[in-house]
């Protein structure tokens, strides 16, 4: 079952066209990743399908409802079907872990308080973070921070997950924890498009891997295929720069 289906979708800031002529789609149950350089196109691809960046050609569908900025209905419905885990967190920082999981579920959903903070609970322990509650942003590692994130979204009971390089502004030894959630997501059958630069992530839990230069899809498919054995000569290069030898 195809949960988003993207057609010939371009994208353009003034004459500059940072998305050309992109394809694809995305299964019930799968985990896609994209990969290439900064400034690929790739976080903008996201925020196409989440209705937060207009588009200028083609079509994005999500269940089959198109994605279209002018239709403030239809994008409120999207978004409670798809939620987007975002690189700096945006967590409310007034708020304690437990009000921002919570929210969404009570003010865009209208799930009864109770019945909402109870899940709340259930799901920031699901992330680890049972213990964490009543903390402020302010007062979590960007690792916690990112996991009461992930828990925010999972409280909307989403079809899918978009997860935009969820682990870029983390130092070096929180990524683990983080990747270790969204892992535990994938095996649980969670749908979920990954921007990331983390291969071994990639290559270990994805179904599929695209690889986006200059806002063009150059390869995608099966990681041992795109990130083994790359076609491209842009792709080979990228992963040359990337990998270790």
């Amino acid at each position: 079952m195809t949960l988003i289906s993207l057609s010939n979708v371009r994208k353009s800031y003034g004459n500059h066209e940072v998305i050309r002529d992109v394809s694809t789609s995305v299964a019930k149950g799968e985990v896609l990743c994209l990969i290439g350089p900064s400034g690929s196109g790739k976080s903008t691809l996201l925020r196409c399908i989440n209705g937060l960046e207009d588009y200028q050609g083609g079509e994005i569908l999500v269940h089959g409802a198109r994605v279209d900025r002018k239709d403030r209905n239809g994008i409120r419905n999207i978004r409670t079907r798809v939620s987007m885990v975002f690189q700096r967190f945006n967590l409310f920082p007034h708020r304690t872990a437990l009000e921002n999981v919570a929210e969404g579920p009570i003010y865009v959903k209208g799930e009864p308080r109770a019945e909402a903070l109870e899940r709340s609970k259930e799901l920031l322990a699901r992330v680890g973070l049972a213990d964490k509650f009543d903390a402020y942003p302010a007062q979590l590692s960007g690792g916690q921070q990112q996991r009461v994130a992930i828990a925010r979204a999972l409280g909307m009971k989403p079809d899918a997950i978009l997860f935009d390089e969820p682990t870029s502004a983390l130092d070096p030894e929180l990524v683990g924890e983080v990747l270790g959630v969204m892992r535990s997501l994938a095996d649980e059958g969670m749908t979920m498009v990954v921007v990331t630069h983390e291969m071994g992530f990639a290559r270990d839990v994805a179904d599929r891997v695209i690889f986006l230069d200059g806002g063009v899809l150059l390869e995608d498919g099966p990681p041992e295929e795109v990130l083994v054995r790359p076609q491209n000569p842009r792709t080979q290069d990228f992963l040359r720069r990337i990998l270790p030898s």
